[in-house]
């Protein structure tokens, strides 16, 4: 055999491929995966529920002609779920107002929708400077945390899309600003103030740790507040999978450059200079940010688990109630190490008047994580002394310290303002020619990034609609009279009813028959049950 040669005589050719053509066969390959996986379980419901639809319509003895109208029905259900899903959405669908945040690799922008007339923040981001900056996993990681919260903890994602040059995120706007402009505008909060963003903190940050995800970038400015002054978090662009052991720990020491120090000393005397802080708001924006809230286990090489963002919170107790972050400094590597050797430089000064609770509470949270309050749960914070008598139920319904005043939907007030860098939208005929060479050369870094919130919310409720039909036994669908359906159960009224989200009616049937036996007859799919054997247009 030849030297190089298999088994048949065929030569070997050895390829050297590129360490970025591995990444991107990785991306494709995922995304292929992850695609058809989540083809076949769209699938696999969509046929259950075929299944269970039919099951009870026996049960309930509905005639031939009542099941017709009701699998006609969902079937036009299904079929305007697929059109919405196939429509491309475009920046071109909005207004851009006032800019309410810039950082490194974008900005955020109140926009109007042009048709429906709704308020949204968008977060546009460069597709460029994401590639550069190696930021592709936390784009990701940021869209599939919102896209899959769905609770009033977290903001809420509308839809994400993106363009030749962009990515976007489309998000509800709060207009009561965010925590760090109360903070400005406040300085140092109550303890019963304090209390109550503390405890709508604790269920935000155990809302994330469920999804399983650790935040790791909890400060005060991702901390948004609605118009009723209640809180949500948002910004999870460092987030990361709680399963998943972090490895950039040397690439956070190569970033802030930490050196230890052996003046102490002076680091104290800085500590307790609350003279010469300012918020900085700018600095929040920059490339590097501020480490003031980080946990010291990040800049470790050992790991970290979600208990650094129980650190997190317990520095912005801290700041609430001081007035100030406990490791401040003007220089971010002189706060690096102040965090390292916290044991040394955490002080809490005495002009406070903390409470004995308040003061425990903020040590049990800026302590070693092996000792940090939290790490067995949130409910280990939640009975700490300091929130005793505190409504974690209804604490969502309850009247907010600080009520936002917002005199208009589109209104910035609460937040900075930005001037403006560069048009908000492109050029449209620029647009059209990148658009059309990028669908002949797409870019597998950000394949399935597309998400839109009002297409899955009408997936919930249609499957909603068939999962109720389970509910029914054999006791509530005995037949009984009715005048305008003939011999159907109370039960069978009652779920059409749920189901149609209309009355039932003989106008509406005839209606329906009309429709399925005039000219819409047989258009859309809507005269046949579905071929489970073919390959169905899923959601994208």
């Amino acid at each position: 055999m030849k030297p190089g040669a298999n088994k048949l005589g065929q030569r070997r050719i050895d390829l050297n491929i590129s360490t970025k053509t591995k990444e991107k066969a990785e991306i494709v390959k995922s995304y292929i995966e992850g695609k058809y996986a989540r083809k076949r379980n769209e699938e696999k419901e969509r046929k259950e529920g075929w299944d269970l639809l039919r099951a009870k319509m026996d049960l309930l003895n509905l005639t031939p002609h009542e099941k017709e109208l009701i699998k006609q029905d969902v079937l036009h259900k299904e079929a305007e779920l697929n059109r919405k899903a196939r429509k491309k959405i475009t920046i071109f669908e909005y207004e851009p107002l006032d800019i309410i945040g810039r950082g490194a690799f974008g900005e955020v922008r109140i926009c109007r929708h042009k048709s429906t007339g709704e308020v949204v923040a968008i977060k546009k981001m460069k597709k460029k400077e994401m590639l550069m900056k190696n930021q592709i996993a936390h784009v990701r990681a940021e869209k599939d945390i919102l896209s899959n919260a769905n609770n009033s903890w977290i903001v809420e994602l509308k839809c994400s899309f993106q363009d030749p040059n962009n990515l976007y995120l489309v998000m509800e706007y709060l207009p009561g600003g965010d925590l760090m402009n109360l903070l400005i505008k406040k300085d140092i909060l109550s303890e019963e103030e304090s209390r109550f963003y503390m405890g709508e903190m604790i269920l935000a940050i155990e809302t994330v740790h469920k999804l399983n995800y650790i935040h790791r970038d909890l400060k005060p400015d991702n901390v948004l507040l609605d118009a009723d002054g209640h809180i949500k978090l948002t910004d999870f662009g460092l987030s990361k999978h709680a399963e998943i052991r972090s490895n950039t720990e040397k690439e956070k020491q190569d970033k802030y450059e930490i050196k230890r120090s052996s003046n102490f000393k002076a680091l104290q005397m800085m500590l307790n200079k609350k003279l010469g802080y300012k918020r900085d708001r700018q600095l929040a924006f920059s490339t590097v940010g501020t480490p003031d809230y980080i946990a010291p286990e990040v800049f470790a090489p050992k790991g970290y688990d979600e208990c650094v963002d129980w650190w997190s919170a317990g520095v912005i107790l801290f700041e609430m109630l001081v007035g100030y972050p406990p490791f401040f400094s003007d220089d971010s590597s002189v706060t690096c190490q102040k965090i390292l050797h916290w044991k040394k430089t955490l002080a809490i000064p005495s002009e406070a008047n903390l409470s004995p609770e308040a003061e425990d509470l903020i040590r049990s949270l800026i302590t070693d994580a092996d000792k940090r309050l939290g790490r067995n749960g949130a409910c280990e914070i939640k009975e700490h002394p300091f929130f005793d008598g505190f409504d974690w139920d209804g604490v969502r319904e309850s009247q907010a310290p600080f009520l936002p005043e917002v005199h208009d939907p589109t209104s910035s007030e609460h937040f900075d303002n930005f001037d403006e860098e560069e048009p908000f939208l492109p050029d449209k005929m620029e647009y059209a020619k990148e658009t059309k060479v990028r669908r002949q050369k797409k870019d597998p870094y950000f394949v399935d990034f597309t998400y839109k919130g009002d297409v899955e919310q009408e997936k919930q409720k249609y499957t909603s609609a068939l999962k109720e039909l389970e509910g029914l036994n054999e006791q509530e669908s005995i037949p009984q009279e009715d005048p305008r359906m003939g011999k159907v159960s109370v039960s069978s009224k009652m779920q059409s009813q749920k189901y149609m989200k209309e009355k039932p009616s003989e106008s509406r049937y005839q209606e329906k028959e009309n429709y399925y036996q005039g000219p819409h007859a047989g258009k859309s799919g809507y005269s046949k049950e579905p071929n489970y054997h073919e390959e169905s247009k899923n959601y994208r």
